[in-house]
This record gives C-alpha cells, sequence and structure tokens, in this order.
C-alpha cells in the first residue's frame, strides 16, 4: 500500500524517510572515513544516530492506526518521540564541540571547550526533565487517539535560546583556527564547513514558532526536519573535507596540481613548552622523500590533528600557507 502525502500521517512518514536516510548516509560515510581513528566526536556521532532510530520507531508507532495500538503503547510512543527529539539534537552538536577541541591545538582552550560539552549533555538532562514537567501535569492529551502534549512557550522559548547560543558557539569557536590561514578561498572553504551550524539555527526557529502558533503534525514535522538536519550538519566537517581530498588526491595524480612533480606540503609540529609553542617544520614532495627542514613562524596555520596527546597537535600546510585540513577532520 502507498503512502498517501495528502495525509498528515503520509507527511510524517515521508519527511522522516527522506531527513532520516540523509543523515544515515552521512553518518556512515563519516564512520568508514574517520575508520582506525575514532575520538568522542565519532562517538558522539553514532550516539546521535542510535537515538535517531529510537526516534524513528516512535514516529512509526504514533502514525499507525490508533485502533491497533494500546493506549500505553501509544503514549510511550510519544514520550520516545519527545525525548529522542532532544538526544539526537544535543549529542549532534556535541559531535561538533568535540570536533573542535580535535584540532583545537591549544590544551587550555581544549580544557575549556570540554566545560562546554558538558553543558551540552547537560541540555539532554534538562530538556528530557522539561518535557516531564510540562506534560504529567496535565493528562488529557494521553486521551487522544493520537497523543501528543500541548508543548508551552516555556517549551519553546527554552529551545528557542538554547538553540541560538549553541549554534552560535558552534560557528564562532572555529574562528580562531581558521585566521591563520593565508589562502582565501581555502578560509572561506573551512569557515563555510563549520558555519553549516546556522542551518539548524534556522530549522529551530520554524519549530518554535509552531510549537507556539499552531501544533499538530506542523510540530512533528519541523522537529524530525530540525534533528535531521542537525545530524547531517555534524557529519558535514568529516565529510566534506574528506571530498575535497579525494578531488585533489585526483588532481595530484592528473598532474595537474604542479608540473614539477605534484605538490608539496609543509608539515607543522607545534608543541607546548613553558607557556609558548614552538614550531618545527619538514617539507616533502608527494611520491618523494623529504628535501628539508626548518623553522616557521608559530600562527601560520592553526588547523591540527591531535594524535592522542594534548601537548602536541600535528599542523599540515601548503607551502603558500594554505592549511590542509583533510588530516584534521
Amino acid at each position: 500500500m502507498g503512502v498517501n502525502i495528502h495525509d498528515a500521517a503520509g507527511q510524517i512518514e515521508v519527511t522522516l524517510a527522506v531527513v532520516g536516510a540523509i543523515a544515515l548516509c552521512m553518518t556512515i560515510a563519516r564512520l568508514w572515513i574517520r575508520r582506525d581513528r575514532y575520538w568522542w566526536d565519532d562517538a558522539w556521532a553514532l550516539f546521535s544516530l542510535l537515538n535517531l532510530f529510537l526516534q524513528t520507531t516512535g514516529v512509526i508507532i504514533h502514525v499507525r492506526d490508533p485502533s491497533k495500538v494500546a493506549k500505553h503503547e501509544r503514549i510511550t510512543a510519544y514520550y520516545l518521540m519527545a525525548m529522542s527529539f532532544y538526544t539526537v539534537i544535543w549529542s549532534a552538536r556535541t559531535s561538533i564541540l568535540f570536533s573542535i577541541i580535535r584540532i583545537d591545538p591549544d590544551p587550555h582552550t581544549r580544557r575549556r571547550l570540554r566545560w562546554v560539552a558538558a553543558a551540552f549533555i547537560g541540555a539532554i538532562g534538562f530538556f528530557i526533565a522539561q518535557i516531564l514537567w510540562v506534560c504529567e501535569p496535565e493528562p488529557k492529551w494521553k486521551d487522544l487517539p493520537s497523543p501528543q502534549c500541548h508543548l508551552t512557550k516555556q517549551v519553546a522559548i527554552c529551545q528557542l535560546v538554547s538553540d541560538v547560543i549553541s549554534d552560535s558557539l558552534l560557528i564562532t569557536l572555529p574562528l580562531r583556527l581558521i585566521h591563520g590561514i593565508r589562502d582565501t578561498r581555502l578560509r572561506r572553504r573551512v569557515m563555510f564547513i563549520f558555519s553549516t551550524s546556522i542551518v539548524t539555527t534556522v530549522v529551530s526557529l520554524v519549530h518554535a514558532v509552531y510549537i507556539i502558533r499552531s501544533g499538530g503534525k506542523n510540530v512533528l514535522i519541523a522537529a524530525i526536519v530540525e534533528l535531521g538536519m542537525s545530524l547531517t550538519v555534524a557529519n558535514v566537517p568529516v565529510v566534506v573535507t574528506a571530498f575535497a581530498r579525494v578531488v585533489k588526491r585526483d588532481a595530484s595524480a592528473a598532474g595537474t596540481e604542479d608540473p614539477d612533480g605534484g605538490p608539496r606540503w609543509t608539515t607543522l609540529q607545534f608543541r607546548r613548552v613553558t607557556g609558548q609553542y614552538s614550531v618545527s617544520a619538514g617539507t616533502r614532495q608527494f611520491g618523494g622523500a623529504t628535501t628539508g627542514t626548518g623553522s616557521v613562524m608559530p600562527g601560520t596555520v592553526t588547523l591540527a590533528t591531535l594524535h592522542g596527546s594534548d601537548e602536541t597537535s600535528q599542523f599540515d600546510s601548503k607551502d603558500s600557507g594554505m592549511g590542509k585540513i583533510a588530516t584534521s577532520l
């Protein structure tokens, strides 16, 4: 039997199928790209995906014919949808934050950002508790054929304020990391990758408006779009960077990067020594041996790959000063 897109249940199912499939593919691609070097950002992306499965289960039960589903199952399905919404959203944001932590060369900044991550995780508990204290005192919604608690302005305002603050942080925090990239095109591309968090802010605004004004299916559809976009955006830095690396590798193999034998890269290593950063460099030719070493001024490039140490971060940059972020993300 086909899906009736003119029916509310059909619209919800189609929305879930589309945004869920995109989020699933992006997360699987991310986990495959990051294989053998998983970190906390990958774990949070996976946790967000698992909660997306819970959300899908709740939605499927919610849109079924109420006469075929027991009352307690319908109520449970609503709570499953409502709570997994917050776990998906905030786990995705935590994944982005840990990606920033992973590439930040300053151990003190990373330590502070871990406190921000703790606040993100705490937000999950806060919003789940808010659902309970708003919905439980008003039990009449549980008698509806398709139970859906009427969320108050309190929920919408808290959700919108927290969304704007958290997404603003995720957009502004990488600015310090990328300001040292000399190549303008690359700097803009990296900024675009991290600024995609603004997409979830826009969708959350729409979601909040529906909570305040209408409720019903529009709230659920907006919530599904928001959680799907959040998980997709969390995977953008890894997937897009890997794609750019493949394109660059193909261009190099075709001989379009450097007529003298391929692109030349400088590897910079930052070490924290008595409160300062020392920088060493090694230049190598793709397909050849190391051609020389020397020292460079710190701050030339500020994107790093962490290799399990809080004191050492690995930087890759083009000889022209362009940051090679593919190995970072």
